[in-house]
């Protein structure tokens, strides 16, 4: 466990408090919001793929579009049908 980590559970901070954890926003089954990534891996209608600092990010559905992605956050919509980190 990091520094940062052992830190914020000392203090009982939240872990989306610490630098470079990505958050994860997941709304009804419509729309995910990503915040913290560093680069978008593969993007299909069906899979979209996310790098994170920490993690990989994997979004299925259907009818899968990134509505619009900045340097911090993405926002992919469709029929969501699951979202899974990998280390």
């Amino acid at each position: 466990m990091g520094v940062l980590f052992q830190a914020a559970s000392l203090l009982h901070l939240p872990q989306d408090v610490i630098p470079g954890e990505p958050v994860i926003t997941v709304t009804g089954r419509r729309n995910v919001y990503i915040e913290n990534y560093n680069r978008i891996v593969s993007f299909m209608d069906n899979e979209v793929k996310i790098q994170a600092r920490t993690c990989r990010i994997i979004v299925e559905g259907k009818r899968l579009e990134i509505q619009y992605y900045t340097g911090d956050d993405i926002l992919i919509t469709g029929l969501i049908h699951s979202v899974v980190t990998e280390s």
